[in-house]
């Protein structure tokens, strides 16, 4: 990936941390896009052992841009 490109990727994903979602944690505070990324990405990285079959670095990407 050209710096530019990567630099443009890593400031979009910064502004997602101050965008909240209209959901909430389990402590009832308000989540941000941000997190919510986060948990879906860890879940598909720890569930790859459960589906050998399934590309999870591929769906960690499109899980990734999907909302971007």
């Amino acid at each position: 990936m050209k710096a530019r490109k990567l630099l443009d990727v890593i400031i979009t994903a910064e502004r997602l941390k101050g965008t909240i979602r209209y959901c909430f944690t389990s402590t009832n505070r308000p989540e941000s896009v941000a997190e919510y990324f986060w948990m879906a990405v860890l879940m598909a990285y720890f569930m790859r052992d459960e589906f050998p079959e399934a590309d999870m670095d591929k769906v960690i990407k499109m899980k990734n841009i999907s909302s971007i």
